[in-house]
């Protein structure tokens, strides 16, 4: 009886691509104080918020102009609101988006800028009103659509983030941004083909789009066409070679593929570029766990924990590391805390159940190993594993219908 299982992490997408975009609007060219906005003040509102600085002077000469429309001192709030963003001033954002959408109920891309805000907070229900607001106000708004449709995606609810992917992709069908989001609700649906289509036509309408290199690589791995996968990961990271979850996702394709010293590669240049992301740290583990690597495997379990303290697949696979050592007391302590953490990490009754039972704690080997096959009825090895414990603790008779009724799973249990 040794720790089963372990946690490889699946290939996971990217962000969405895309936010609202800056609202754009003219003013009256005249210069005056109290006057209108001048030109340069326009141009510097209009501007990038990569550089937050002189657009949010050029929005806040608009505002303070009393010849200002309110139309137009909303389309300045709103993109002096994602300035303020970029310099990580949500709450002057915050502000600034409700002024846009109360002078101006029709500004739609004020509306969507702030559901953007929401999202990005996690406040999902409070984002898509706004989205609905926008779409109220303009329609045509296609990037709201998009939006509106991330979030259904990131909520888990693929089938209804499709169809304002569809409405987006109307709209405008040069979208590119529709189109890999659309693909990646395919893929999450394991529709590979037609999410593997979308990111086609995503890639090109913009042929440097990396995300959607990535996710289609992903698409690819998940068929278990590795070869081409990484051939997409390959081409994500001639576009942006600093996408370290790109790495990864090539590392485990190489994993898949028996290219263990490419993997590893991979890993290590992720690493590189961000020596604190805990997930490089987690899959890096994995690699050396299943290598029976097992002192190397800890101590990158150890840097993901370090990284993140919440972090539960590290704790669990950690625990799996020390079971495998012998160190069952130790995998105990780690199995409690990813537990504490998320209870529905698969296996993880399972291993504890099993520690339970080499550290002759045979109820609580029990109790544990009750919950992992209510979850996985045919569970062959957490069967015989409870079997075991029942005869150690005097249940003759229950322990040996267990382990009969394991081999009759799997004549191989327990061996």
């Amino acid at each position: 009886m040794t720790a089963r299982r372990v946690l490889i992490p699946l290939l996971v997408s990217l962000g969405f691509a895309g936010a609202a975009a800056a609202q754009g609007f003219n003013v009256d060219p005249a210069v005056g104080t109290g006057g209108a906005a001048s030109p340069t003040a326009v141009r510097q509102c209009n501007g990038s918020v990569d550089n937050p600085v002189p657009v949010i002077a050029g929005c806040t000469a608009i505002i303070n102009s009393r010849q200002s429309t309110a139309v137009q001192r909303s389309a300045a709030y709103t993109n002096r609101a994602r300035a303020f963003l970029r310099r990580d001033q949500a709450d002057r954002a915050l502000a600034d988006f409700d002024l846009a959408v109360m002078l101006d109920p029709r500004n739609s891309r004020a509306w969507a800028n702030r559901g953007d805000f929401y999202s990005a907070m996690g406040e999902f229900d409070r984002a898509v009103e706004d989205y609905d607001r926008a779409l109220a106000a303009n329609p045509e708004d296609f990037e709201a659509y998009s939006q509106r449709g991330n979030v259904r995606l990131m909520t888990g609810e693929p089938e209804r983030a499709i169809p304002d992917y569809d409405k987006a992709i109307a709209v405008n069908p040069k979208f590119a941004n529709a189109y890999a989001n659309r693909g990646e609700a395919y893929r999450v649906q394991e529709e590979f083909d037609r999410a593997i289509a979308d990111f086609n036509q995503a890639i090109t309408l913009n042929p440097r789009f990396a995300i959607a290199y990535d996710n289609r690589g992903i698409s690819y791995a998940q068929k278990g066409d590795y070869d081409k996968a990484i051939a997409d990961f390959d081409a994500a990271l001639k576009i942006d070679p600093m996408m370290t979850i790109v790495y990864t996702h090539r590392a485990t394709a190489h994993m898949q593929n028996g290219a263990r010293n490419l993997a590893l590669a991979d890993f290590d240049q992720a690493i590189k570029i961000d020596p604190s992301d805990p997930y490089i740290y987690l899959s890096r583990g994995n690699l050396f766990l299943e290598g029976n690597e097992l002192p190397s495997a800890i101590k990158d379990y150890d840097s993901a924990i370090m990284a993140d303290r919440n972090y539960a697949e590290a704790f669990a696979n950690r625990g799996v590391a020390y079971a495998r050592m012998g160190n069952y007391n130790r995998s105990v302590v780690d199995f409690d805390r990813a537990i504490m953490l998320d209870p529905n990490l698969p296996d993880l009754f399972a291993n504890r159940g099993l520690s339970y039972v080499k550290t002759a704690q045979y109820a609580r080997a029990i109790a544990d190993l009750d919950k992992a096959i209510a979850s996985n009825p045919r569970d062959a090895s957490s069967l015989y594993n409870r079997g075991v414990a029942k005869q150690q603790a005097g249940d003759r008779a229950g322990g040996d219908a267990d382990v009969a009724r394991a081999r009759s799973m799997d004549p191989n249990v327990g061996q």
